[in-house]
């Protein structure tokens, strides 16, 4: 009986045994179907926060000069990157900018820069954005090093002009970090953009703090201009191009016969250029030149004179111009690298004058398009036109002048007559004006009457410019003299270039794993 209890027992524990093996396995299967859903709910919401605009504003992406930032600030200083180099690109290269700009819209750019090597145009403003972000840093951490501090001021001027943007987005009915994202990437916030905003704010007032900082004497200031004048005198002179013809290579056989006639047109144009200037025995002479050379182009007596800086004048005629025997009616032709240049020495001024100061109430004409007319700026109808124009401005300008004179002719009296000032600028106020071209000129009919010897604070008078209408101005005053400015800005440039050569370096900028959601 004893072996078929045995039997039975065995047969009883076998099932008891797999039934539990059953049990387990399930139960094993079950933990391993929540395990993987668990994997996979926290891979997807790593993903998720990873892809989130919180993940790229928080995790450092990059650090430099043990600034770390993150890849919505990242992005920030790459769209400031593409912005700038497209400012510069479309206001250099004319009708050749668009070849010099990626094809897209706007960034993120995928368009090839050169498809030689496959280098991307985000390569190259990734490379900007860094190269301003590390030499932001440099100042940045030069100014919290020194305890430097925005004034009241300066933050009060930063504030506003978060504000305007603020006022901006909101007349054009979009949310405030809504507006940033469309110009500044799809992450950035008015919390990402007020701390770099405080950031640029703080490193451009210190440099502008250091710049400011140094003095120099009076016998410092004349002794560099001195030293320097034949960059910083103001040269008057004419000239014109002698073009060379043109000529094209598919019509000759060979690149030899082909560069032979490039020459042989360059030789033509210089020959003409030196018999044109073998010519000329006055400035007459000259203008009369220019015209027989190209009629419509130098149609005008002033449309070959020129006045610039020694250090706008480039190395054909400029060395020419700087001789210390160069006077008045000297002529000479010289070669570039399409033909020849035909020049008359007018002058040469050392900027010992002092500049001055003017208050302007400005009535402008209605400008008048000769398009709209059949025969153009020739149509007697757009002459009648302009005339018009002109006649009514001058009678708003006659009452004002007349209002002004009765106000006592004061300053306080040109002030209550801003409000009828076509003038943008605040008070209608210019200082600091100079005669050269290079720095805050006025147009000739103004520059000639604030610059008489025996101009003195508070005179007046109407004035009528061809480019703008009528302008009421009074003279405030004169402040100092022209080419010590000129030495006292190169001065500061230099010393402040200096001090910046001898900041702290930063280290190389560490990109980090956070850097790939840039710009996603």
């Amino acid at each position: 009986m004893s072996g078929a209890f045995d039997k039975r027992a065995d047969g009883a524990t076998r099932r008891q045994v797999r039934a539990e093996k059953e049990r387990l396995e399930r139960r094993k299967t079950r933990i391993i179907a929540v395990s993987v859903v668990v994997v996979l709910a926290v891979l997807f919401g790593g993903a998720m926060f990873l892809n989130s605009k919180i993940a790229r504003r928080s995790l450092p992406a990059i650090t430099i000069g043990g600034v770390d930032f993150s890849a919505a600030e990242f992005e920030y200083f790459y769209y400031n990157a593409f912005y700038e180099y497209s400012e510069y690109v479309n206001s250099n290269m004319g009708e050749y900018a668009s070849s010099m700009l990626p094809q897209n819209e706007r960034p993120p750019f995928a368009t090839e820069l050169n498809p030689a090597t496959g280098e991307l145009w985000s390569n190259t403003f990734v490379e900007m954005a860094i190269e301003n972000m590390s030499e932001l840093i440099r100042s940045y951490n030069a100014a919290t090093a020194a305890g430097f501090t925005l004034s009241d001021e300066k933050r009060a001027e930063m504030e506003n002009e978060i504000d305007a943007y603020n006022q901006w987005a909101s007349s054009q009915q979009v949310e405030f970090d809504a507006f940033l994202q469309s110009y500044f990437g799809s992450s950035i916030n008015e919390s990402v953009f007020r701390k770099l905003t405080e950031m640029i704010t703080t490193s451009n007032e210190y440099n502008n703090y250091v710049r400011d900082s140094f003095v120099y004497t009076p016998a410092e200031l004349s002794a560099y201009y001195q030293e320097n004048k034949n960059n910083l005198d103001i040269y008057t002179f004419r000239y014109f191009p002698v073009s060379a013809e043109t000529i094209v290579e598919t019509d000759y056989a060979t690149t030899e016969d082909f560069d032979a006639a490039k020459e042989e047109a360059l030789r033509a144009a210089v020959e003409q250029a030196e018999m044109i200037v073998a010519g000329i025995g006055t400035e007459d002479d000259f203008i009369a030149a220019a015209m027989d050379y190209n009629e419509d182009q130098y149609a005008e007596p002033d449309s070959t004179l020129r006045s610039y800086p020694g250090s706008w004048l480039g190395g054909y005629y400029g060395p020419w111009m700087m001789e210390a025997e160069r006077q008045y009616g000297d002529t000479m032709s010289v070669e570039y690298s399409s033909g020849a240049y035909a020049v008359f020495f007018v002058g040469r001024e050392s900027n010992e004058y002092y500049m001055a100061s003017m208050r302007q109430v400005l009535i402008m004409r209605d400008e008048v398009d000769p398009e709209d007319f059949f025969l153009g700026e020739d149509d007697p109808d757009f002459l009648a036109a302009v005339e018009e124009a002109d006649a009514q401005a001058k009678e708003r300008a006659d009452a004002l002048m007349q209002q002004f004179i009765a106000g006592g002719g004061t300053e306080d009296a040109l002030l209550e007559l801003m409000d009828e000032s076509d003038d943008t600028t605040e008070g209608g106020l210019y200082e600091e004006i100079s005669m050269d071209v290079s720095h805050k000129k006025m147009t000739d009919e103004i520059e000639e009457w604030l610059f008489d010897p025996a101009r003195a604070f508070g005179d007046y008078e109407m004035i009528r410019t061809e480019a703008y209408g009528y302008h009421i101005v009074f003279f405030m005053g004169h402040g100092e003299r022209y080419c010590d400015y000129l030495a006292e800005n190169e001065m500061r440039n230099r010393d402040y270039d200096a001090s910046k050569e001898g900041l702290a370096p930063v280290e190389q900028p560490v990109r980090h794993w956070a850097f790939a959601l840039a710009l996603l």
